[in-house]
């Protein structure tokens, strides 16, 4: 059996029936293009809050984020029991810590610059933060330990917040006005992108923490904090020390849920992996949907096929053709379709892939991997599609074939 002749002769039929290798080929075109452009998303994802993740929570950082469970507002009620006391004790208590800093936020408010506003969440930071939270400013300055201290009426803007408030003009020195209270601009901050969260990063307004509970917010607790050690290898040490502390500083029995939560970089990027397993492994399963249904168009394909070529399979068998070579020569044409079809799919999802990333921003990552898996699915889809129309050829005889 002259296996090139069978590719070629394949490949003939193809082209000779170009409609029936057009439904054949469709499914597989766009279930391998999906599947192609879904893991490219995936992994692009993935790696952004890695980088993102990277950048924020160094390797020898704890967070300490109010409510026991949660990372956000609760449907009962913002949690109150962390105080910025709490990482003042955690400080002079935890072995190895250098720094420390609490955070509080006040999502969604309108910020207002002359005839101009713009809905963004007004952070409240210590004067640390470039330190603490690896973030400072690209212009001017941040506010420095006597503005918290005395809770002074000054911010720092990100740049895409800048650029919607004050257009071209110098956003440093100027004065905006949250609610009732007006803040001097003192400095832009360093650009950081999204979080991990989806929040983008430099379309918020830091305020000294102070001024953000007494004079915004009215309130004497704290969102989150940082404790930052002295050497990366302590870290879960101090988390289990931490736990410790705040339990018996907040009074919780041994029985009772604890109020918040301790984060550790090993933590959150467990966090951020199980997240992105919905771009990695469940959306690329709707492109299998596609490609499932292409498996079940090339067999009903294929064995309308059989049934036109009856006669020919008839001469082949009665010239000296045997079972198994039947039952090859229809699973290659099906193979050859599918295999061909991957081809232009993964070549469709390549290009899909890079233009909606340079058109939309989005990370958008292709590999190795993606593209191999892509054509592993064609390929199986046509062995398992070629499977029964390949064995009812083979199955002939040839005497009625003839006929």
């Amino acid at each position: 059996m002259n296996k090139k002749l069978l590719f070629a002769g394949s490949a003939r039929m193809m082209m000779r029936y170009k409609m029936r290798t057009f439904f054949m080929a469709i499914g597989i075109i766009i279930g391998v293009t999906s599947l192609v452009f879904m893991r490219a998303m995936g992994v692009g994802a993935e790696q952004a809050m890695m980088d993102t993740v990277n950048k924020t929570f160094s390797i020898s950082t704890i967070n300490l984020v109010a409510g026991g469970g949660h990372m956000g507002p609760r449907s009962d009620g913002p949690v109150t029991s962390l105080k910025v006391a709490d990482f003042v004790a955690l400080e002079n208590q935890v072995d190895g810590v250098v720094l420390q800093g609490a955070m509080q936020w006040f999502p969604g408010q309108d910020i207002r610059y002359q005839g101009n506003t713009r809905q963004m969440a007004v952070y409240g930071y210590t004067a640390n933060t470039e330190a603490v939270w690896q973030r400072g400013v690209m212009e001017g300055e941040y506010f420095t330990d006597d503005e918290v201290q005395s809770a002074s009426r000054v911010a720092v803007i990100g740049r895409r917040a800048a650029d919607a408030l004050f257009g071209e003009e110098a956003p440093i020195g100027k004065q905006i006005q949250v609610g009732s209270v007006p803040l001097t601009i003192k400095g832009i901050l360093e650009l950081q992108g999204i979080d991990t969260h989806g929040a983008d990063k430099d379309d918020e307004i830091h305020v000294p923490v102070t001024t953000l509970m007494r004079r915004l917010m009215n309130v004497d607790h704290v969102f989150a904090g940082r404790i930052v050690l002295d050497d990366p290898s302590r870290v879960e040490a101090a988390a289990e020390q931490i736990n410790t502390i705040m339990r018996e500083r907040h009074s919780l029995a041994d029985s009772e849920p604890p109020d918040f939560v301790v984060l550790t970089p090993a933590l959150v990027q467990d966090i951020v992996s199980n997240a992105n397993r919905v771009l990695l492994q469940y959306l690329p399963a709707a492109a299998g949907v596609a490609l499932l249904v292409a498996a079940i168009v090339i067999a009903n394909i294929m064995l309308i096929a059989v049934k036109e070529r009856v006669p020919e399979i008839g001469v082949r068998k009665a010239v000296g053709a045997e079972d198994g070579q039947i039952n090859f020569q229809f699973l290659t044409e099906t193979v050859v379709v599918s295999l061909t079809s991957g081809l232009f799919g993964a070549g469709i999802g390549i290009v899909a892939a890079v233009g909606y990333g340079s058109v939309s921003g989005v990370p958008m990552v292709v590999t190795i991997g993606s593209l191999s898996l892509g054509l592993a699915a064609a390929v199986i889809v046509g062995v398992v599609a070629g499977f029964l129309p390949a064995k009812q050829a083979s199955g002939l005889n040839p005497v009625n074939a003839l006929r």
